[in-house]
């Protein structure tokens, strides 16, 4: 669905203290284990937005950190004001309390708070896994709040009856949305274009979600100079001249040796999945610094996944000598990861906003480049002229001979050399053919994967 669409949906948001159980109903709403849940507080900080559909109604579901009373850092200020939006911009919201507690003060707080807001409200009370703890939900009647609902998101119990009075709040879908949804919609419509997927990837603290926030011009994801700020990874939809794209924030990926924490080693998986399902990834490194071992590690990971991607240095609003420094970058980018030279680099500065909209520009020339496809035919021609050039090695009287060639898919770029016999093929004779298929083709940011098949033609 279109961001234009999803704009005119109702939003509902899922708020409460922290560790009441927020992100487990979250996934058993939406039916998928897309929020990170874990028994450690405080582990969502953004808002984490997705579509969601019951019945025939279809919404944005908004996902929150936990209320607090009374801040201490930074970082929870910025965890209260993003609850806050959500709440401001939702239809009905959906208020889970903790049935195996004791009503707290915060609990109370929250409830305060959302009656100033006058949203209509939906009580929850979670955790009660069984008949006898279900009992426990007749002591929230004293908020004052309206019937409170025994469920157990964990255990998909009363979630049924919960969404029920959710969807009370809610617009009714019109009876040609509903037969759209259903598939009876007898009027063909042509088919919507899918938004491009842009992961933003790099280590800690390098301005990945200073970026969203910068592009977008709103606070949408917690920025602060502690690293490991960015849990889980928040798809944000944005359009661009016509363009639609799908970012995906991630966490700062550290070397393993580094992960002690088991939310740090969620967030990183998250990352990593992130890295798999995009169409284009934005590398992003921080230019005061220059390529460390884990940049190479996040572009390793990338190569071998096979994902297009563009190589953007951020902070370029610190950097003094600015000629003189991309120069250097691109230096030590060829000396220590060479069989990047494909990817187009870019600098940018998330406070002045230089050059942050070119970005896009970038995404779409590589996302083109990925989809790229050479006839056989065509890839084969190219292949004689590559002999002709070079011919293939030879062993101990041996030559090495390539039958045919194919491209066999696109998201990953691969092809497949069908030749006599694969150990008479050095790598840098793969490498060769490779530069002569960027040489013809291009494949801007685009990793090429070349497999050897052995093929015995009869005599």
């Amino acid at each position: 669905m279109s961001p234009s669409k999803r704009k005119k949906m109702p939003t509902v948001a899922i708020v409460g203290r922290p560790n009441v159980g927020k992100s487990t109903l979250f996934n058993r709403i939406i039916g998928k284990q897309r929020a990170i849940v874990h028994n450690q507080e405080g582990i969502t900080r953004d808002r984490f937005i997705n579509e969601a559909r019951w019945g025939d109604y279809t919404f944005m579901l908004v996902d929150t950190g936990g209320i607090i009373e009374h801040p201490v850092d930074d970082i929870t200020r910025k965890m209260q004001e993003q609850v806050q939006q959500a709440i401001d911009e939702s239809r009905v919201v959906i208020l889970v309390l903790d049935g195996q507690q004791e009503l707290t003060r915060t609990d109370r707080v929250v409830c305060e708070s959302l009656l100033r807001s006058g949203k209509p409200m939906v009580v929850a009370v979670n955790k009660l896994d069984n008949a006898a703890l279900a009992m426990n939900r007749y002591d929230y009647y004293e908020l004052g709040l309206g019937e409170p609902l025994a469920i157990s998101a964990s255990h998909n119990l009363g979630v049924d009856a919960l969404m029920t009075r959710v969807l009370e709040h809610l617009p009714a879908p019109t009876p040609a949305v509903a037969a759209a949804e259903e598939g009876e919609d007898e009027t063909e419509e042509p088919e919507e274009k899918k938004p491009t997927k842009v992961a933003i990837i790099g280590r800690p603290n390098v301005g990945k979600s200073s970026f969203i926030n910068a592009i977008l011009n709103e606070e949408r994801a917690i920025v602060s100079e502690v690293p490991g700020t960015t849990r889980d990874a928040i798809d944000v939809e944005f359009r661009w001249r016509g363009g639609e794209y799908l970012l995906i924030d991630t966490a700062g990926m550290r070397r393993k040796a580094g992960i002690s924490d088991a939310v740090e080693h969620y967030s990183v998986a998250r990352a990593l999945r992130a890295v798999r399902r995009a169409d284009v990834c934005l590398i992003m490194v921080e230019a005061t610094e220059g390529l460390t071992e884990q940049d190479k590690r996040v572009i390793g990971y990338t190569l071998e996944q096979g994902t297009a991607f563009v190589l953007v240095w951020t902070k370029w609003d610190l950097v003094e000598n600015k000629e003189k420094r991309f120069k250097a970058l691109a230096d030590d980018l060829d000396l220590k990861m060479a069989q990047v030279k494909f990817a187009p680099q870019l600098t940018i500065s998330n406070v002045t906003r230089k050059r942050l909209f070119t970005v896009f520009d970038y995404v779409d020339r590589v996302a083109l480049e990925a989809t790229k496809r050479i006839p056989t035919a065509e890839l084969n021609r190219l292949i004689e002229q590559i002999k002709a050039k070079h011919n293939p090695p030879s062993q101990k009287g041996r030559h090495a001979k390539i039958l045919y060639a194919s491209q066999t898919s696109v998201k990953p770029t691969e092809f497949v050399l069908f030749v006599n016999q694969t150990r008479l093929f050095h790598f840098s004779y793969v490498r060769f053919i490779e530069n002569q298929l960027r040489a013809a083709y291009s494949f801007e940011g685009v990793p090429i994967r070349i497999e050897l098949r052995e093929e015995k033609r009869k005599s």
